[in-house]
């Protein structure tokens, strides 16, 4: 890169102690929001379009569950590490936008798909093209605001993504019940075209971390990455944290819509607007409130970073359990509003810890292990606890079985609270640079 071009570029970091987002700032994490909600789109699109797809491929639920969560989540997890690799080495902005290029492209293919190997193979590609988003998105949030507006920014940006999923999901939905659905994956694919080039061309790379020197932070390798990580017990207590909050945030998501027509016996229509119209409000009040709180308090004193979404997740459990044991409507329904609120609302807040415990030259990657981690436990693991309680220790129960259950996992987010919070213990300058 030219000296112009370069200094172009580095004027887009913002000063360490600036309070107030610029112009620039905001465009770019609303564009970095719309694009991670694109991304997260194509998860409601396959379950909305799932008996569908499996009636004209012939496919079992087996198959289609195969499809829909170990051959997408997997890959996303795996292809993660290298990928935030490279976003720690070179121009994140640039990922960000060849890999949302590529899942749009995957998206037009699988509009296409005539077998279930064909839906599999689709799948697999769409996990490594989303994974382009995760961690480096987070990663360029960090080097575009400081660290008193870090919070903020990522809840900020999560905002978005869910306008945009709650928007997206909606169009989509009549387009599927019109059009058929492989419309509604061609339809998905278009927004590529307009966003790759908006990314590109309007959103400047920000500088990256330098050291006390103020030179820039050389690659770290991943030996040297793990040799820093193993002795530092903050990193190992915040990943560990973040696993278990996505357990209990992964298990009972995926067992909430049977839980409230089994148990609550409500209709679709009743579940949907519980989920989308209430709650999700509720995840972004959470979001905001949660990182406006840390931020604020962080200037003053920076284990709060670590405090305030601890005990959001220390506090959401008894709240889930609340909502899961309640009989009376005005009780289990303010405190299913407050689970939101608590442990959905934590996530802005615990993403920006693991990156700060991650170190200097480290944040993506860092970010990387922990989804990764997370995956493994929480998606693959977490929601096949709760069914196989369901059908032993507590079948005995009946419908009532997911109470027991849901609630014996929801005790995962108070443990991911605790090791948070005990890893403020443990806070050095390093943890302190983010």
């Amino acid at each position: 890169m030219n000296p112009a071009a370069q200094a172009s570029e580095t004027a887009a970091s913002p000063p360490t102690g600036q309070s107030r987002f610029t112009g620039k700032q905001l465009w770019a994490l609303m564009i970095l929001g719309v694009l991670a909600g694109f991304n997260m789109v194509d998860r409601g699109l396959l379950a909305l379009n799932l008996e569908a797809i499996k009636l004209e491929l012939n496919a079992s639920d087996t198959q289609m569950s195969i499809a829909a969560g170990i051959g997408f989540f997997l890959f996303n997890a795996l292809a993660g590490i290298p990928l935030a690799r490279l976003a720690d080495r070179s121009s994140r902005r640039n990922i960000i936008a060849i890999g949302f290029g590529f899942y749009s492209a995957i998206m037009g293919v699988i509009g296409m798909v005539t077998s279930f190997a064909g839906l599999l193979a689709s799948r697999i590609l769409l996990g490594v093209g989303e994974a382009s988003g995760n961690a480096p998105s987070s990663a360029m949030v960090n080097d575009l605001v400081p660290p008193r507006n870090r919070r903020m920014a990522l809840a900020g940006m999560r905002v978005g993504s869910a306008i945009v999923v709650f928007g997206m999901m909606s169009g989509l939905g009549i387009v599927s019940d019109t059009y058929g659905w492989r419309a509604s994956f061609y339809i998905l694919a278009l927004p590529a075209a307009i966003l790759v080039p908006l990314l590109l061309f309007t959103v400047p790379e920000p500088a990256r971390e330098t050291d006390a020197k103020g030179k820039p932070i050389g690659p770290v390798s991943l030996r040297d990455a793990w040799a820093r990580w193993r002795h530092s017990p903050a990193f190992l207590l915040v990943l560990g944290g973040f696993a278990m909050a996505m357990v209990t945030l992964q298990a009972n998501s995926t067992w909430a819509a049977a839980f409230l027509a089994r148990v609550r016996e409500l209709s679709p229509a009743e579940i949907g607007f519980l989920s989308g119209l209430s709650r999700g409000p509720a995840l972004l009040i959470g979001s905001l409130l949660g990182a406006w709180i840390t931020d604020r308090f962080a200037r003053a004193d920076h284990r709060w970073r670590f405090w305030v979404p601890g005990v959001m997740l220390m506090l959401g459990t008894p709240m889930e359990l609340t909502y899961l044991l309640a009989d009376s409507y005005w009780v289990w329904m303010p405190a299913y509003l407050l689970t939101g609120i608590l442990i959905m609302g934590s996530q802005a807040s615990v993403v920006a810890i693991c990156m700060d415990v991650s170190g200097v030259g480290l944040r993506a990657t860092g970010l990387a292990f922990a989804l990764l981690l997370s995956n493994l436990i929480a998606d693959l693991i977490g929601p096949t606890i709760i069914g196989i309680m369901n059908d032993t220790i507590f079948v005995s129960h009946g419908t009532h079985a997911l109470r027991y259950s849901m609630g014996i996992v929801s005790c995962a987010a108070a443990l991911g609270g605790l090791m948070i919070v005990i890893a403020a213990r443990f806070e050095t300058e390093r943890t302190r640079s983010g």
